[in-house]
């Protein structure tokens, strides 16, 4: 198709990021560089998204046609309107009397003067059947955050930030409700809605709190599509936070950044991520970009300062245009704190408890300080139900290491000899959430008393990275 039909239509329909991103196309192949570049900048978005994808190139001639099709009907659809309008408009002229003359009716005469000149634009306002919406590869009408409530917070930053990174692209930008615990903010996989913030058919950006203390109402009822989407925003966040961890380490080690997920899963000694989960693959090339810029690590987890939504920014990161600014909520390094007063262990993200655990420990036979999970093995015992249980992760050099156990019961205890017992379910579950190279922290009344265990249901999903064990070594750790 010659490009002199997108030029037409992209001056008719400037907002259609499609029809720059095809025009772009066209001029790329026509060897204009620049002009290709300045359409592939006004695409946005869809620029990135389908550069990425594989999608056949017949889809892209029959978005050209069905773009020019709808161009000549709504072009003919202009002509016999006006033709109409303007044949209805002669014969009321044809048979009123002059204008000064009595029974003129000047309404009727204006009003058809008003919708002749307006035919031309009517149609531009119109709603039109987007032959692309069922890809939904760009789609971003529903955004989320997370915001501290509680200790005198109610979220208001997380609102502002809704409220500043809604607009014409972004249909509901909802703030999930963090509790407070001291400086901690508790992160969960079940967090309620707090706000709604929405672009209603006016274009009129609206808020809704759904905290029936807080605005002092009976709110209305979070529609299930929410509730599901949001449950599903926490899961992709953890595993964001683990592979972005995972990255540092491998960056630690190595000198360079990754190349893919592929080689930070690899059998052991070399198992950095133990696990793999859901979406991994699809969120790496955003997070390594982000690595790369470092444009990761520089925020405290709330939603100050996230507020940014453009069409650029959120082209950048794809895989991240569900989270408000285009950048996963979690972006500090994973860490391992141990409180030894009161028996837990938590995974944080900066101030943000991901998880907290309870545990067994050695009392002063558990060291204080600093370390890192230097070694990660499944059964190092050989056996799921050893003495070290399914899942071992060394600390640094020595001969302590956070495990499983074959005593439950010592949960909550300090009946080891200096290790962090864990239940099989959560020690599995921190296995796969915190790769290689973690730091550790050891120490006294760290953390909030409040255990933050997902339901069975609700735990992090991952899939085991074949030969994880260790058949050469047998553990010798301080259980």
């Amino acid at each position: 198709m010659q490009n002199t039909h997108l030029r037409t239509y992209v001056k008719k329909h400037p907002d259609n990021k499609m029809a720059w991103y095809l025009l772009g196309k066209e001029y790329l192949g026509e060897g204009q560089e620049a002009k290709a570049n300045y359409c592939f900048q006004q695409a946005g978005e869809v620029y990135e998204a389908f550069e990425r994808s594989k999608a056949p190139a017949d889809i892209w001639v029959d978005y050209q046609e069905k773009l020019v099709e709808m161009a000549e009907q709504k072009e003919k659809k202009h002509r016999v309107r006006k033709m109409w309008l303007t044949l209805l408009m002669l014969l009321v002229l044809a048979g009123l009397p002059p204008a000064d003359a009595p029974g003129f009716n000047r309404d009727a005469a204006e009003a058809l003067a008003s919708a002749l000149e307006s035919t031309d634009n009517s149609t531009d306002n119109e709603s039109e059947n987007n032959p692309m919406e069922d890809l939904a590869l760009v789609a971003n009408s529903n955004v989320f955050t997370a915001g501290a409530f509680g200790g005198g917070d109610q979220g208001e930053a997380a609102l502002a930030a809704a409220w500043s990174g809604s607009g014409a692209k972004v249909q509901t930008s909802a703030v999930l409700g963090m509790q407070v615990a001291g400086n901690w903010s508790l992160w969960k996989r079940n967090m309620a809605v707090k706000y709604i913030v929405q672009t209603n058919s006016s274009g009129k950006l609206t808020a809704q709190s759904y905290d029936a203390k807080q605005c002092n109402c009976k709110p209305p009822e979070v529609s299930p599509e929410i509730k599901r989407l949001a449950q599903a925003w926490t899961a992709k966040q953890e595993s964001a936070a683990a592979l972005s961890s995972a990255m540092i380490t491998y960056k630690k080690q190595n000198g360079s950044w990754p190349k893919s997920v592929a080689q930070l899963a690899r059998p052991f000694p070399n198992n950095i991520l133990g696990e793999t989960a859901p979406g991994m693959t699809r969120m790496f090339p955003a997070l390594l970009a982000m690595h790369q810029q470092g444009q990761m690590g520089k925020g405290k987890n709330t939603a100050e300062g996230t507020g940014e939504s453009s069409d650029t920014q959120q082209g950048k990161n794809a895989a991240f245009v569900d989270t408000l600014g285009g950048k996963p909520f979690l972006q500090d390094r994973l860490e391992i704190i141990v409180d030894k007063r009161r028996h837990k262990l938590a995974l944080i993200s900066g101030n943000t408890i991901i998880r907290n655990y309870e545990v067994g420990l050695g009392g002063d036979r558990t060291p204080e300080g600093s370390f890192v999970i230097s070694v990660k093995v499944v059964n190092p015992n050989g056996r799921s139900n050893g003495e070290f249980g399914s899942r071992g992760m060394q600390l640094s050099d020595t001969n302590y290491a956070i495990h499983g156990t074959n005593e439950p019961n010592s949960i909550g205890l300090d009946e080891s000899l200096g290790c962090v017992r864990m239940s099989t379910e959560d020690v599995e579950e921190l296995f796969a959430l915190a790769p290689q190279g973690t730091p550790v922290r050891i120490g006294k009344d760290l953390l909030p008393e409040t255990a933050m265990v997902p339901e069975a249901k609700d735990r992090y999903r991952y899939t085991l990275v074949p030969k994880q064990n260790n058949p050469n070594k047998t553990y010798h750790w301080l259980n």
